[in-house]
């Protein structure tokens, strides 16, 4: 993948938060001042501070404002002085820019609502959308021993040996009745603010999942099989190997177009035509090994059998 840059302003109080967010997905390097680059400033909110810009987060208590200046390519960000959201938006607003400027230089990037594990050493595509069991999947392979790469946000790009899959810093949403099933215990400190709203589910930033499952946080790899799940009532692992028209049409079944939700700062990108993207899924659909899996929660749970199963598929010819 490319390089692609974002400069970034914060307070200093703030910036280690960022940081560490960040850390392992994105590089973070002294700024050059390179002109055309976009940036993220964020200003910290006094009760005499003019409020600039739109509410911007998914809920009352995130006190943070958004104003773009599309002219000077920034997004300015004011967060009030108690609101404990700034750091995560701020690297929201990163990953968003850096996810716009990657589709429109990067002719072989594709971004898919799928996540990866690399089990030994060998990149895992698993896609699907929701109640498919994406997620359980890749908690449940990273647990048994696989690298913990992306859950939701997954980007493809060719490299020098193949298709290259790219993790992007955020949280992962864990169903608190998945816990169970799989083994596996939620961490008493997860710091994501938004928790407090949540009854169901948590958010877990990349750290906290590798402490939760025991395994490295890698940002990418190697792009070997591509996984499909789906839930039955049966606890074996059935992988179906699909041909190359069923795996592209699921491919397209999960391709994220546009890559963000933001629709604001995607209409300051042009993003690459239906067709070239199509043609960018039909040139991995037919390079690269894919499987529809069979499997239930409690299944996921049975770390040896498990293993087993990624063993199979990445070594399928």
């Amino acid at each position: 993948m490319a390089a692609r840059a974002v400069e970034v302003e914060v307070p200093t109080d703030i910036w280690p938060t960022v940081e560490e967010y960040l850390s392992g997905f994105v590089a973070v390097e002294p700024s050059n001042s390179s002109d055309g680059l976009w940036r993220v400033v964020l200003s910290m909110k006094t009760d005499t501070t003019r409020t600039l810009g739109a509410h911007y987060g998914d809920y009352d208590d995130t006190l943070i404002w958004r104003k773009i200046d599309a002219e000077r390519c920034v997004v300015r960000l004011t967060a009030d002085a108690s609101s404990a959201y700034a750091p995560v938006h701020v690297v929201r607003n990163i990953r968003t820019l850096l996810r716009l400027d990657v589709a429109r230089y990067d002719a072989s990037a594709l971004f898919l609502h799928a996540g990866m594990v690399a089990w030994r050493g060998h990149g895992l595509a698993i896609a699907g959308g929701k109640g498919s069991g994406k997620t359980s999947t890749v908690l449940a392979a990273a647990a048994a021993g696989a690298d913990f790469v992306s859950n939701d946000d997954l980007s493809l790009h060719e490299g020098p040996d193949g298709a290259v899959g790219h993790g992007w810093p955020r949280s992962v949403s864990v169903r608190l009745d998945t816990l169970a099933p799989l083994g596996l215990t939620l961490p008493a400190d997860a710091v994501h603010p938004s928790n407090r709203h949540r009854t169901d589910a948590q958010l877990l930033m990349p750290g906290e999942i590798g402490r939760m499952l025991g395994c490295r946080i890698v940002p990418s790899a190697p792009l070997r099989a591509m996984i499909f799940p789906s839930f039955t009532g049966d606890d074996a692992f059935v992988p179906r190997r699909l041909d190359v028209k069923e795996t592209t049409e699921r491919l397209l079944a999960n391709l994220l177009t546009p890559p963000v939700k933001d629709d604001e700062l995607r209409a300051r990108f042009a993003p690459p035509s239906t067709e070239r993207l199509a043609d960018r899924v039909r040139r991995i659909a037919a390079g690269v090994p894919a499987f529809a899996l069979h499997q239930s929660l409690t299944g996921l749970g049975f770390r040896t059998e498990l293993a087993g199963m990624l063993d199979q598929v990445v070594t399928a010819q």
